[in-house]
């Protein structure tokens, strides 16, 4: 394997190199030269096309215009209208974060001012959005990503070092082990193993979970966090990341890959989880420090981003259409050996806020593929209907002077929801607050940071901000138990509030209020996991005892389901999506949904592409061959 050395070699003579380093499975090399500084693309990029590595080429201290005068020059070259807010430096990375409302306007037409701020600043320029929508919770986020730049670059040299290892030669063996999620919806968390590494696929919480049923099974032989490789994480629900910090509270100390969005959202969903628990007086499994701990090794990889894990494992992120930066992960296993493709959570179709999943994948032998309506046969209603649907319930409500309680998920289905309100909201029955609660606020405040992520038609209203409909006038924010109180004493209004399963949460406290006036209607937009309040209430309890209460509330208000939110496949999109994979894989493993949901899933497969299919229990594990 290529070196750092005999890579510094192909640069040429006068590129005065003073550091060549690893960042994870990239290079790269600090320059005193000035000129090869700001132009070396033609030679990187033969050197990239030989090495089918990314390299980089940045500053040396000694070339760069001092912190304070290249924050004045990189004012002076950014136009008023870009909406400048903060510029931090990291020497360590040589690097400028460059904070603007619209970065476009920073980066110019073809790169035209981020070379004129590289070449008057010779720092490396890199830009990112700023929210539409103010948030604490976002700013603190992206202030962890920002500390500790000396210990990131030190981190991510030892991991390529790790990385860099000679592979093994010979009859490699691969095993995959349920650690959570197999015939269950919840803790979704695979254990990936060859000779040369420990990848763990997901780790997260069941959100119905009670006492050894709640985290994924790490107890087994097989699983030494001291021996773990990396850990893939495909999406920032919790039930997919939420025991992720408890790896770093008990001796991880490796990196965790994941895109740039679920970095962000697993911030805020990992606190607001620790809030919950605090509120609740149960015992929590981490604490903040180690969510912290978590970001700093955290290595975002951009969607078709190829980048090698370990030794003998190349991981690349496919959109699944799930909710913001959610992915699909493909395993390069070897030198062509085995190809794995870990589903996540998709959605193989078009939302109002997303693409739909994306199945062009190189080569698959081995599909993990969630399950959660792998059993319903029926079509699921056109989204159009669905929507006419969701409207005529709101109308219908704010008409009898009722109030409208929404439970969704702080990321994906809020949004959704959301959207839906601010078109409702032109018209003139609606003269009602939407209040929303939970994270829902900050998690749509990450949505407007990265709409890249989103559908066309939404970054294009987010670009806009007269037509963004996150920014609508409707929309109100509720930050404590006082403003609640003032919210249900309303005549009439719409709230939309965490948990999506009535789980935890602010939902509690709404439905404890509202929920025995039936002129009040409640909205389920989303999967109702078993064992959560909200499956009782959708399957018909007349009555529920939410903790803390001496007696059950009565459930007179109105009941719906509104279709057409999932962020989930159905059946008939499940088996699209396989029959539109590049090539038909050798094994089919179906998960994250209950027994019915993943056996006829499985069979069905089975039976129309004549492949072998299996569903596994927690704990089992399967040779991939």
């Amino acid at each position: 394997m290529t070196g750092l050395k005999e890579v510094k070699g192909l640069l040429p003579m006068d590129a005065d190199i003073q550091e060549a380093c690893y960042e994870a499975s990239d290079i790269v090399f600090y320059t005193k030269n000035k000129d090869f500084f700001l132009d070396n693309e033609s030679i990187i990029k033969e050197i990239v096309s030989k090495l089918k590595k990314r390299v980089e080429v940045r500053p040396a201290p000694n070339i760069r215009v001092d912190a304070e005068k290249a924050k004045e020059r990189i004012k002076e070259l950014v136009p008023d209208e870009a909406g400048l807010g903060q510029i931090h430096f990291q020497p360590g990375f040589g690097k400028v974060i460059i904070e603007a409302k619209k970065p476009g306007m920073v980066i110019g037409k073809s790169g035209s001012t981020l070379n004129e701020i590289k070449k008057k600043t010779r720092w490396m320029p890199v830009v990112n959005r700023i929210p539409a929508i103010d948030s604490k919770v976002v700013e603190k986020a992206r202030e962890i990503v920002q500390e500790g730049s000396e210990f990131r670059k030190d981190f991510l040299n030892d991991i390529g070092n790790k990385i860099q290892l000679n592979k093994s030669i010979g009859n490699e063996w691969i095993r995959l082990t349920g650690l959570g999620s197999c015939r269950q919806v919840g803790r979704s968390s695979f254990l990936l193993q060859t000779e040369e590494s420990n990848v763990l696929l997901d780790c997260g919480i069941n959100p119905s979970g009670e006492g050894q049923d709640e985290f994924p099974i790490l107890n087994v032989p097989e699983l030494d966090l001291q021996a773990l490789d990396a850990v893939v994480i495909t999406h920032a629900h919790l039930d997919h990341c939420g025991f992720l910090p408890y790896l770093f509270a008990y001796g991880y100390d490796g990196p965790v890959y994941c895109t740039e969005p679920t970095r962000d959202l697993m911030i805020l969903l990992q606190l607001d989880y620790l809030d919950v628990l605090h509120r609740e007086g149960k015992r929590s499994p981490y604490d903040s420090t180690h969510i912290k701990e978590e970001i700093k090794r955290t290595i975002p990889l951009s969607y078709g981003e190829v980048a090698d894990i370990t030794p003998d494992m190349r991981l690349t992120f496919n959109n699944a259409g799930h909710i913001l930066g959610s992915a699909s992960a493909h395993l390069h296993i070897g030198e062509g050996l085995h190809n794995i493709v870990y589903s996540g959570d998709i959605k193989y179709d078009k939302s109002e806020l997303l693409r739909p999943a994306d199945p062009k994948f190189n080569r698959v032998e081995t599909l993990i593929l969630e399950s959660t309506y792998g059993n319903q046969k029926k079509k699921q209603t056109p989204r159009k209907k669905a929507n006419n649907h969701f409207k005529k319930m709101i109308q219908e409500t704010i008409e009898n002077n009722g109030h409208v309680i929404i439970p969704a998920f702080a990321v994906g289905r809020a949004q959704e929801v959301m959207m839906l309100l601010a078109e409702e909201a032109e018209k003139d029955y609606f003269d009602v607050p939407v209040h929303l609660d939970g994270m829902i606020w900050d998690a749509t405040a990450l949505h407007t940071a990265y709409p890249e992520y989103l559908s066309r038609k939404v970054q294009n209203k987010i670009f806009n901000d007269d037509q963004n409909p996150f920014l609508h006038e409707c929309f109100h924010r509720v930050g404590s138990q006082d403003e609640r109180e003032d919210v249900v004493k309303e005549d009439s209004n719409v709230i939309v509030s965490t948990s999506g399963m009535v789980s935890g949460g602010p939902i509690m406290y709404y439905l404890d209020q509202l929920a025995e006036d039936p002129n009040n209607k409640l909205i389920f937009v989303g999967y109702q996991a078993k064992g959560t309040y909200g499956n009782k209430i959708q399957s018909g309890a007349k009555s529920v005892k939410f903790p803390g209460n001496d007696k059950p509330t009565k459930m007179n208000l109105a009941i719906e389901s509104a279709e057409g939110f999932s962020g989930h496949s159905t059946r008939n999109q499940l088996m699209n999506y396989v029959s539109n994979l590049p090539n038909k894989p050798k094994t089919i493993i179906t998960n994250h949904g209950d027994s019915n949901a993943t056996f006829r899933l499985s069979s069905t497969l089975h039976k129309m592409f004549n492949i072998n299919t299996t569903s596994p229990r927690n704990l089992e594990t399967i040779r991939l061959d």
